[in-house]
């Protein structure tokens, strides 16, 4: 169990690109657009374990704007960049779906899909609790992957492609603000007590901060 990436969000990627090349020397790549009317953005890091920052951003206003999850994603991308939420990788999403619902008692909605990245690689994987993720703003979602040693194997050219200055190599933290909703099971939440979670609920809302190492040093990835 480890924390697999994080995901920030805005309208066009132009803003999130010049922010992280600026600031802290990272380069993007991929762009794949998805069902949803998103465009996924990726910041690889220098890591087998295929940590990485996931850039959102929109593909397809029309097709966003009718959906629930459109509304709120232009919604908390109005004013610019922000951090949206957080992926866990679990071994076994099946046992971690159980213990969501027994602490919800709501459907955890654990399915199954393919990404399929603009170089034409497909990846399968399993998904548990998105939308309590997204409603609450702080808890993590659960992601189980396919094909490991392939998603493994492309991060050499996802670096070459993003052409980085400073290249990340993990995600060591994340900071954690307040909730929009379901807060209360913050405490109980599976996998919060084994990660580098920190939690400050006078930070503001949501995700508040990334902790990351770099071949430079530590750095803090926070104000958008």
């Amino acid at each position: 169990m480890r924390i697999d990436h994080v995901i920030l969000g805005a309208r066009t990627i132009e803003p999130l690109r010049e922010l992280l090349w600026e600031r802290h020397g990272f380069g993007i790549t991929d762009g794949s657009p998805n069902p949803d009317g998103t465009a996924s953005w990726v910041v690889p890091f220098d890591t087998a374990d295929v940590q990485y920052l996931e850039l959102l951003v929109v593909h397809d206003e029309k097709a966003l704007a009718e959906s629930e999850f459109g509304e709120v994603f232009l919604d908390r991308t109005a004013d610019g960049p922000a951090f949206l939420n957080w992926a866990v990788l679990v071994d076994d999403i099946v046992s971690i779906s159980s213990r969501v619902e027994e602490l919800t008692g709501m459907d955890p909605d654990m399915f199954s899909g393919e990404s399929v990245r603009a170089d034409g690689q497909v990846v399968p994987w399993a998904e548990a609790a998105f939308k309590l993720s997204w409603e609450s703003r702080v808890l993590p979602f659960f992601l189980r992957y396919g094909n490991a040693e392939a998603r493994a194997d492309r991060v050499p050219g996802d670096l070459a492609a993003a052409g980085h200055k400073v290249r990340p190599t993990a995600i060591t933290g994340v900071r954690l603000g307040s909730a929009d909703a379901h807060g209360a099971w913050l405490a109980d939440w599976p996998s919060l007590d084994a990660l580098p979670v920190q939690l400050d609920p006078a930070a503001g809302v949501g995700v508040t901060g990334v902790q990351l190492s770099t071949e430079d040093g530590p750095l803090l990835l926070e104000r958008l």
